[in-house]
C-alpha cells in the first residue's frame, strides 16, 4: 500500500520539515537521492522535482533484524518528496505490507510485525508533519 500526502509547501520546504520531522521521532536520515537531477544528468527529460530520503530508526532496525537478519532487504524506509507541477507530494510505501509480504510465517513473524506496526504509524506521523 502507499501512502501519499499533498503539501502546501514547496518541494524545498517539504525537504526541510521532512529532515527535521525525523529528528524529532528519533529517525536518522541515511541518506537522500535526487532522482529529479540524475534523470537529467542522463539526458532524460524531467520536468519536475524528485527526492527520496531513506530514514532509518536504529532500535526498530535492530529489532527487525535481530527477528530475521534477512529483512536487511527491506530497510531503510523510504520517502519521497515530488513536485510535478507545481503541486508537492509526499510518499512511502507502507512498512507493514511490505514486511508482511516478506516474512509470511517465519519464526520471527510476530515480532517484526509490532515493530512493522509502530514504525508505520510513526514514518505516518513523519509524512503528515512534513506534508503540513
Amino acid at each position: 500500500m502507499l501512502h501519499a500526502r499533498t503539501s502546501g509547501r514547496s518541494h524545498a520546504e517539504a525537504c526541510a520539515q521532512l529532515e527535521a520531522s525525523c529528528r524529532r521521532h528519533g529517525y536518522g536520515v541515511l541518506g537522500s537521492h535526487n532522482v529529479a537531477e540524475t534523470l537529467r544528468s542522463k539526458g532524460l527529460p524531467f520536468a519536475g522535482e524528485s527526492r527520496i530520503y531513506e530514514i532509518c530508526h536504529p532500535g526498530h532496525a535492530a529489532a527487525i533484524l535481530a527477528a530475521d537478519p534477512l529483512l536487511a532487504a527491506a530497510l531503510p524506509c523510504r520517502i519521497a518528496v515530488s513536485n510535478s507541477n507545481g503541486t508537492t507530494r509526499l510518499s512511502m510505501l507502507s512498512p507493514q505490507q511490505l514486511l508482511a509480504g516478506l516474512s509470511g510465517d517465519s519464526p520471527g513473524a510476530a515480532a517484526h510485525q509490532a515493530t512493522a506496526a509502530q514504525v508505520e504509524a510513526e514514518t505516518l506521523a513523519i509524512l503528515n508533519e512534513a506534508a503540513g
